[in-house]
C-alpha cells in the first residue's frame, strides 16, 4: 500500500486512571492552504450511530415500573478492536523512528471512530434486544442495561451471550445490578427517579475551576477544550450555570496556535468565580421529570415603544424606557434582550414581597408567562447567543440560585397577556381590566437598569 500518511502523535492521560492514551492528531495540518489533514476529508455525519444521552436515559427510566435494576458494561480498548478497511489504511499509519507502522484499528483523533465502532456497537444493541436483555443504551463503549422485575438473568449471562464473538468485555468495569447505577457520569437511581452529579466529579470540577482561577496559570487549546467540555457535562445538572459558559467556550475558539499557552482572559475568570459560587449553593440532586411549576400567577412583557410591565399576583410594577433610550431592530438592545429584563424585575418584585416565604420545598419551581418566544426559550435552555441577553440571564440565575428556586417560562399570546397593556403604557386600562392586581408594586432599580428604565409616574 502506499504513498503513506501519518499524523502527529500525542499522549493525554485517560480519565480515571493513571495510564496514558495514545492520540493522533488527525486534524493537523491546520490552516495550511493546499494541504487538507485526514479529517478534512472526512464528514462524521457519514458514520451515524445511536448515542443513550442523559435525555434518553431521563425518559426510559420515567417509564420503568418498580423493581428494576440496572447494571453497566464496558468494551475493553474498543476503538482498538476495530479494524480499518484495508485500502484506507495507508492513511492512518504512525511514523517513529524513521519507520512508518500501518496501523490496522481505528485510533483516538479520527473524527469518524465513534461512528465506525458505534455500527459495531449498534449491532451489539440489536442482539442483545433481539435475545431478550432490553432495554439496552450505550454511550460509545459504556452499555447500560436494565433488568426487570421477574427476570433472573446475570451479569455474566450478559457477557456470555457475545464473548464468542470476540467482544473484549472488561470484567474490571463492570457495575453489577443496582437500583442506583452510574452511567455517562451520573448516578441514576431507579425506585426514586432522580438523577446525581457525584460528590467526586463535583470536587474534581471545583479544583478543575480552581487551577483555572490561579494568576499564574496559562492553558493550550486542549486543555481550553476540555474545560469548556467539563463544564457543559456540569451544566446537565447545574442548569443555572449555563449563561456562564459562553466565555469558556470563546476562549477554547480563540487559539491560531493549538500548542500555544495562554492566560484565561478576564471574562472567563470572572465566570469560573460565579460558576465555582453556584456549585457551592445548588443541589447535586434532580429528580427527573420536575412537577408541574408553581403558578404565582407571574407574568411578564416589554414593549419598543414604552417600557416593561410585570404582574405577580395582586402585585403590579410598570417602568418606561429611560429618555433617549432606544430599543428593538437595529438598536443595541432588541426586543428579546427588553423581555428577559421583564423576567429579571418579575423576580426582583417576587423577592422584594416575599412571594417565595408561603411556598412549600415542593413549589420552588415557578411559573412564568411571557408572550415572546424567543425569551421563553432562553430561559428555558439557560443560554442565548445574544451577549445582552445572556448577561440578563446571568444575573436572573444568580437570583434563582441564591432564592434556591428555579423557572419554567410559557409562551402565552399577546391578547392573553395580563401584562401588555402595562406594556405599553395603558395603565387604566390594565386597571379595568384587572382588578385583582391590588398594589403596585415600587423599588429602587438596581444600578445596572437606571440608565435603561425609570418607573413611571403617571
Amino acid at each position: 500500500i502506499g504513498p503513506f500518511r501519518t499524523s502527529p502523535l500525542g499522549l493525554v492521560p485517560k480519565p480515571h486512571s493513571t495510564k496514558l492514551r495514545l492520540v493522533q492528531d488527525m486534524s493537523f495540518p491546520r490552516r495550511r492552504p493546499g494541504v487538507l489533514s485526514v479529517n478534512a476529508t472526512i464528514d462524521s455525519d457519514d458514520f451515524p450511530t445511536a448515542w443513550g444521552t442523559f435525555a434518553d436515559t431521563s425518559a426510559l427510566l420515567l417509564t420503568l415500573p418498580p423493581g428494576c435494576m440496572a447494571a453497566t458494561f464496558d468494551i475493553r480498548a474498543a476503538y482498538r478492536v476495530t479494524p480499518i478497511r484495508p485500502a484506507q489504511q495507508n492513511a492512518l499509519c504512525l511514523c517513529w523512528n524513521g519507520k512508518i507502522y500501518v496501523d490496522r484499528a481505528v485510533m483516538f483523533g479520527l473524527s469518524s471512530s465513534a461512528g465506525v465502532f458505534g455500527s459495531v456497537a449498534d449491532m451489539l444493541v440489536a442482539i442483545y434486544e433481539a435475545c431478550g436483555f432490553f432495554p439496552v443504551l450505550k454511550w460509545v463503549d459504556d452499555f447500560l442495561v436494565i433488568r426487570r422485575p421477574g427476570e433472573a438473568w446475570s451479569e455474566q449471562d450478559f457477557v456470555q451471550l457475545t464473548s464468542p464473538l470476540g467482544v473484549p468485555w472488561a470484567d474490571e468495569k463492570t457495575r453489577p445490578f443496582a437500583v442506583q447505577q452510574q452511567y455517562i457520569g451520573f448516578v441514576w437511581d431507579l425506585e426514586a427517579k432522580t438523577v446525581s452529579f457525584p460528590e467526586h466529579k463535583l470536587l474534581a470540577t471545583n479544583a478543575l475551576i480552581s487551577s483555572w482561577r490561579d494568576p499564574l496559570a496559562r492553558f493550550d487549546a486542549h486543555e481550553a477544550a476540555s474545560l469548556h467540555g467539563k463544564l457543559v457535562h456540569t451544566s446537565t445538572i447545574f442548569r443555572l450555570i449555563r449563561p456562564f459558559l459562553r466565555s469558556a467556550s470563546h476562549f477554547a475558539t480563540s487559539f491560531r496556535n493549538p500548542t500555544a499557552r495562554l492566560r484565561p482572559p478576564r471574562p472567563l475568570l470572572h465566570d469560573l468565580s460565579w460558576i465555582a459560587s453556584m456549585l457551592s449553593v445548588l443541589p447535586r440532586t434532580l429528580p427527573l421529570q420536575h412537577a408541574a411549576p408553581h403558578d404565582l400567577g407571574w407574568w411578564g412583557d416589554a414593549s419598543t415603544s414604552f417600557g416593561i410591565g410585570v404582574v405577580v399576583g395582586a402585585f403590579w410594577g410598570v417602568w418606561a424606557w429611560a429618555p433617549g433610550f432606544e430599543v428593538g431592530p437595529g438598536c443595541r438592545h432588541d426586543i428579546g434582550w427588553a423581555e428577559a429584563v421583564a423576567v429579571e424585575l418579575g423576580l426582583a418584585l417576587v423577592a422584594h414581597h416575599q412571594l417565595l416565604d408561603a411556598c412549600l420545598p415542593s413549589q420552588r419551581h415557578l411559573l412564568v408567562r411571557s408572550d415572546n418566544s424567543g425569551v421563553v426559550a432562553v430561559v428555558n435552555s439557560g443560554r442565548s447567543r445574544n451577549q445582552n441577553t445572556n448577561q440578563v440571564l446571568k444575573r436572573v440565575f444568580l437570583r434563582c440560585a441564591s432564592l434556591g428556586i428555579s423557572l419554567h417560562t410559557e409562551y402565552v399570546p399577546s391578547r392573553d397577556n395580563v401584562t401588555d397593556p402595562l406594556s405599553r403604557g395603558d395603565i387604566s386600562s390594565f386597571l379595568l381590566h384587572f382588578p385583582s392586581a391590588k398594589v403596585r408594586s415600587e423599588w429602587v432599580l438596581p444600578p445596572h437598569l437606571r440608565s435603561c428604565l425609570i418607573p413611571w409616574s403617571g
